[in-house]
């Protein structure tokens, strides 16, 4: 059995993958709503921390909680993020503040995190949840496109730097999936689109890869789009 953190647990891909993962893995799931945590956690049967991925401090304890109750940390899928739309002169402050430090500098934070566990032990998988706004630009999504590209450019980095160490890095690039991301940003969903389902599937084909198999990239799309 191995332990899976999961960021981003509380709803949306998170959730899924904790109900997926929960029965064979012990499972970590981590986000900022205690109440909808503790919901996924006793549906899944998983352990639940609240962690704001924007605050080092809150990532650093909740990894150094998770390192006391679980030991080593064999994968963490770093799939918190957030998503914004508009014009850039028309994009408040706060929302592009909220979406770097969110999507970019909270998975940094989490990555190095769950980096400095699996360097212990000489081995792990990080599987950064990039999307395919960080292979592609579109406009009106220039905020949310940096921050996903800012991203994929962590990733391709730290899998050379982590691989010293035993420690995989994939970065794996959804298209649109069918989840409450764009309604809680008050965004109209548009096109077509994965399920969560089909989207688990893909990362669990990257979990089961063997130690010694490193899976680069992988991407996953509506044939259409």
């Amino acid at each position: 059995m191995k332990t899976v953190v999961i960021t981003g647990g509380s709803d949306g891909l998170g959730k899924a993958l904790a109900e997926k993962l929960a029965p064979t893995h012990a499972v970590v799931i981590l986000a900022r709503n205690k109440a909808a945590l503790q919901q996924v956690a006793k549906q899944a049967g998983c352990d639940y921390l609240v962690c704001d991925v924007r605050d080092a401090k809150q990532v650093e304890n909740a990894f150094a909680s998770i390192a006391a109750t679980h030991g080593h940390i064999d994968a963490l899928i770093n799939n918190a993020g957030v998503i914004v739309n508009g014009e850039l002169t028309e994009t408040s402050y706060a929302d592009i503040e909220n979406t770097l430090t969110t999507n970019t500098l909270g998975a940094i934070y989490v990555a190095k995190a769950a980096l400095q566990n699996m360097k212990a032990h000489k081995k792990g998988l990080i599987v950064n949840v990039v999307s395919q706004s960080g292979l592609s630009a579109k406009a009106g999504r220039s905020v949310y496109n940096a921050s996903k590209w800012a991203l994929a450019g962590f990733t391709k980095a730290l899998q050379q730097e982590a691989v010293e160490y035993g420690v995989r890095v994939t970065g794996f690039y959804p298209g649109t999936i069918k989840t409450d991301l764009f309604a809680k940003a008050n965004i109209q969903m548009n096109g077509l689109s994965l399920t969560t389902e089909q989207v688990v599937t893909a990362i669990e084909f990257i979990l089961l890869a063997p130690d010694h198999v490193l899976i680069p990239e992988l991407g996953i799309k509506h044939i259409g789009n």
